[in-house]
């Protein structure tokens, strides 16, 4: 049953010209609503074998291929389409040294204050600085790349198509300032990441939800105060963090397991989305 088989169709005069042609409408949309999404007793859950389509799964739950629009109307991460599909290995091993390379150099911004208690500077801070596409280069190392994300959240500058290797061990003892070509705005980086191994988002230590959090809730604090210990990677203080690789591969492994119509219910499903369509 070709899903775009069941949507009705109107006449449209695409020239004005008094030629109409009949085309389908696809304005139209119908979502099940979540109550009868969450019935148990209608839908199943199965895990996508790995490289398989949506039309090769279809053809594995309910012998015939052209089932497989079903699985965009029941999962509501697949309504954005056959992108957010589940990739394979293969294809994700891809996707992660495609989008993910480079490096992310890592900040960690610093209030200055002045006698009076007032703020004269955000030091190391990526707030109003740097322009996307300049070349950002390393005035220690050498090494330069194209400016693609300026992320605040995480004060990271996402460095890509680069040449040589940006400098910064995350100890607070390996520093290197960094420049802006075009902007001529410049900074400390605290820690130079190859992308893929960088924080995707922090979260506290015994969290099970991960909930995101900026880097800059940790960096203010110390590991003893009486010391003043700087937070570095390792110490007692230090923040939790999932990679963008670790992050990607979870998401993706969340996606491999998709809720289902029952092929017993298989055919009340179609006829109901067919009359709802056609309303």
């Amino acid at each position: 049953m070709s899903y775009f088989s069941m949507f009705p169709t109107q006449t449209y005069d695409f020239g004005r010209e008094g030629i109409y042609q009949t085309v389908i409408d696809l304005y139209r949309s119908v979502r099940p609503i979540q109550t009868l999404v969450d019935n148990t007793a209608a839908y199943l859950y199965v895990d996508v074998k790995n490289g398989e389509r949506p039309d090769i799964l279809s053809h594995r739950i309910y012998g015939r291929s052209d089932y497989h629009w079903t699985f965009f109307l029941v999962n509501d991460f697949l309504h954005d389409g056959i992108s957010a599909w589940p990739m394979s290995q293969e294809d994700l091993q891809e996707y992660i040294t495609t989008h993910y390379n480079g490096y992310a150099l890592e900040t960690r911004p610093d209030l200055v204050y002045n006698t009076d208690g007032q703020i004269i500077n955000y030091k190391d801070s990526l707030a109003g600085r740097f322009k996307l596409k300049e070349t950002i280069t390393g005035q220690t190392s050498g090494a330069s790349g194209t400016l693609t994300k300026k992320d605040l959240y995480l004060n990271q500058l996402v460095v890509q198509d680069v040449t040589g290797t940006f400098l910064g061990a995350g100890d607070g003892n390996t520093l290197e300032a960094v420049s802006g070509s075009s902007s001529t705005d410049n900074v400390s980086v605290w820690k130079a990441w190859e992308y893929a191994e960088a924080p995707h988002h922090w979260y506290k230590e015994g969290d099970t939800t991960e909930a995101h959090v900026s880097n800059a809730n940790f960096f203010s604090t110390t590991d003893d105060a009486a010391t003043n210990l700087i937070l570095q990677e390792g110490s007692v203080a230090a923040a939790k963090y999932t990679s963008n690789r670790a992050y990607v591969h979870a998401l993706n492994d969340q996606r491999s397991k998709i809720r289902i119509v029952d092929p017993a219910y298989l055919t009340v499903f179609k006829d109901t989305f067919e009359s709802l369509i056609n309303v």
